[in-house]
């Protein structure tokens, strides 16, 4: 059985995995005991909770469907929760509860009803914010701080499951830090309190009533299912983050500084002989872009930016985007076998584009190199198609059973660097393996420029 991903609404898909749709029973808490600081903390936070409702459009499913007039289109109504950040009305939920509404009612939990509109939607997090006219101010739920949560912290889901209304689950923080894959940026805190579909944009609220988190996903083993005690929130300081991009510009306007980084790997950390695989090694930079300028270079291994520890890649995506655009901040970095202090000018994100990190590469047995190599010349660059000033050494065959095929290497890769110094001719490469292997390393570290752009490739060098 396949399991899979879900936004807790009632509707829609991302990546492959479904998001949440309304119609399960869910999985009695297993906190409900927890230790609180204050008994009512509860009714602090369950007044700036709102449900709501969102008419869209259903999209057409066959040809005659497409060929109708967009006023036949059937329209849907989907579920999903939010909270009030301002007294004047501001909401904040899931992009995907309100995305494409044409109709949007807010349900406050006195039941009034009100019309909401949208003001602005982030695109590189699931976050919008809506507004509701009122003539009186509107409770308001407090932002915690999302950074100082722990595993084991009790915590408390609040929001409209389907469609239920008002609704509170008890749980704990199960897991920090995970990724679902959803973005660059993914933070997401992993609970077990019973999200269900309508959760989505709902809080997670800690023991003092504060917002810790913005309920957006389910993991479960059907499209359909429920919840199975494997819920995602987004973190409060992210959210808030966002938001206050939202409100002051309109859009988010993340930091960027025109860098590839992928992950360090255990291969490519005792490739480089480092103790513990952490950090972000640099694949590649815009030329005179932010990081090419500051002088980062391909290599360079990313363990902090700022006062922020950057044990993975998203977390250097994270640093950099909450950055301020033009300050200068310190990127510690490995570098050559010492550490080194590189000050970076940050920019801003062309049209809120958001980065693909680059995968890693991961070996699963050691075999023979098995490839043939070249050195670029007129004849190589023109039968691999590569532009005339190409640096590095091209790879003209690959055998099916060794150790490059299996790092996934193909006929006209080139090698830029080898153990981080630029190559020119396979003796180069030929060489250095033979004294890796000589020094009983387990693999030697590669740049290669590929059909997918550059990134860092750990050769198994065992046989």
């Amino acid at each position: 059985m396949v399991s899979v991903m879900i936004r807790v609404r009632v509707r829609a898909a991302l990546l492959g995995m479904s998001l949440l749709a309304m119609g399960v029973n869910p999985v009695p808490a297993r906190a409900s005991d927890m230790m609180m600081d204050s008994p009512n903390f509860i009714t602090r936070a369950m007044p700036a909770v709102v449900n709501i409702s969102i008419v869209k459009a259903e999209p057409p499913k066959s040809a005659a469907d497409r060929q109708a007039s967009a006023q036949s289109a059937r329209p849907s109504r989907t579920l999903g929760s939010g909270f009030i950040i301002d007294p004047s009305g501001i909401i904040v939920t899931n992009k995907h509860v309100v995305e494409g509404g044409r109709d949007i009612t807010v349900t406050l939990q006195d039941n009034t009803l009100l019309h909401a509109t949208i003001l602005a939607e982030a695109s590189i997090m699931d976050i919008a914010i809506i507004k509701v006219d009122t003539d009186t101010p509107l409770p308001v739920a407090v932002f915690g701080d999302s950074d100082a949560v722990h595993v084991g912290d009790p915590v408390v889901a609040i929001g409209n499951p389907l469609g239920l209304g008002g609704s509170v689950t008890a749980g704990i923080v199960s897991a920090l830090n995970r990724d679902i894959r959803d973005t660059p940026y993914d933070d997401y805190i992993q609970t077990d309190a019973a999200i269900n579909h309508g959760n989505s944009g709902g809080p997670l609220v800690d023991s003092k009533g504060e917002v810790i988190g913005v309920n957006t996903a389910i993991y479960s083993p059907t499209k359909d299912g429920g919840s199975i005690g494997l819920g995602f929130s987004m973190p409060s300081n992210d959210v808030k983050f966002v938001v206050d991009r939202l409100r002051m510009y309109g859009r988010v306007r993340p930091g960027y500084i025109a860098v590839r980084v992928q992950q360090v790997t255990p291969q490519i950390a005792e490739a480089l002989g480092l103790r513990r695989a952490e950090g972000a090694i640099v694949a590649g930079m815009a030329e005179g872009g932010m990081a090419d300028v500051s002088g980062l270079i391909e290599g360079d291994i990313v363990l902090k930016v700022g006062a922020t520890d950057t044990r993975d890649v998203r977390a250097v995506m994270r640093a950099v985007g909450r950055s301020t655009i033009g300050d200068k901040v310190n990127f510690s970095v490995w570098r050559d076998g010492a550490f080194k202090t590189i000050p970076v000018t940050i920019g801003e994100m062309p049209d809120d584009k958001v980065p693909a990190p680059v995968a890693s590469v991961e070996q699963e047995r050691p075999m023979n190199a098995g490839w043939k190599l070249s050195a670029l010349t007129d004849d190589t660059r023109a039968q691999f198609k590569l532009p005339k000033d190409q640096p590095g050494v091209v790879i003209t065959d690959i055998a099916p059973d060794g150790s490059a095929a299996d790092a996934g290497l193909n006929a006209g890769d080139v090698v830029l660097k080898l153990q981080q110094q630029a190559v020119t001719q396979p003796d180069e490469i030929v060489k250095s393996l033979d004294a890796d292997r000589a020094l009983k390393r387990h693999y030697a570290l590669l740049l290669v420029r590929g059909q997918d752009g550059v990134k860092w490739v750990p050769l198994d060098l065992q046989h």
